[in-house]
């Protein structure tokens, strides 16, 4: 008796499953053709939270957009992507309005992302697809007071990087880049405390002048302090610029 096809079999699977392609693992074939996509999470150092969460699969298997988040728990990220990959296959454009019932309290957009960030950081989906010109929305979420990133008085807590078209590279993006970069410090940060930790020297250490003999490690904001001997006479603190390597982004096209 013939075997009967996955529910989401896709020529792409079906070639990957006869050896034909190499487009993921065996569990991610698998999931695509039993659930319509997977959902990958790629965690940082802190325990239990995502640095961010994408799918694979769902423009295969359905037409619609791949999705992707920053920085939420695993199951909230799970959960979201999860459900909005049920409305995508209802025929519902994420993008027409804000989504309710993604997060508990508050509404979420979906907002379309830039290719270099595709190709960037969605290794696996780009692999699955073989290069990154397929769609991807990002799930943009507020803060608790349901302030989005643009909005005054956003808490900066809830900040992610935006992922879209001709979005400035602040801070934020900048360290999201380098941190899938395998040529950034960032990529596998091994300090405890994070980027761009403020240091603090007194003048007589930053110029050279005299060793350090003292080091303070600040409780409140983490900032660190390298001291000499002069301190009380005159060889006041200085905070010289702390710098993290990063890569730079390519420039996008308009």
């Amino acid at each position: 008796m013939a075997r009967s096809a996955p529910k989401f079999e896709t020529a792409r699977t079906r070639d990957f499953r006869e050896g034909r392609s190499d487009g993921g693992s065996e569990t991610t074939i698998a999931n695509i053709e039993k659930f319509g996509c997977t959902v990958l999470h790629i965690k940082d150092r802190e325990e239990g939270r995502a640095h961010f969460s994408y799918t694979v699969g769902v423009f295969d298997t359905s037409g619609a957009p791949e999705l992707i988040v920053v920085g939420l728990l695993v199951d909230t990220a799970h959960f979201l992507l999860n459900e909005a990959v049920k409305r995508l296959r209802e025929g519902i454009n994420l993008t027409m309005s804000r989504q309710s019932d993604l997060i508990e309290g508050v509404d979420c957009e979906f907002r379309p992302v830039d290719p270099k960030w595709v190709a960037h950081v969605m290794v696996q989906s780009s692999r699955y697809y073989g290069g990154s010109a397929f769609p991807v929305l990002q799930a943009i979420y507020p803060d608790s007071r349901g302030q989005f990133p643009e909005d005054e008085g956003f808490n900066t807590y809830f900040a992610q990087p935006m992922l879209q078209p001709g979005t400035s590279m602040t801070q934020i993006e900048e360290d999201f880049w380098a941190s899938n970069d395998p040529n950034s410090s960032l990529f596998d940060w091994k300090f405890p405390d994070p980027p761009h930790t403020g240091d603090y020297l007194s003048k007589t250490v930053h110029e050279g002048t005299e060793d350090v003999t003292y080091i303070s490690h600040d409780s409140d904001d983490g900032a660190w302090q390298f001291l000499g001997d002069l301190m009380e006479e005159g060889g006041g603190p200085s905070l010289p610029a702390f710098i993290t390597p990063s890569t730079k982004t390519p420039a996008s096209k308009s």
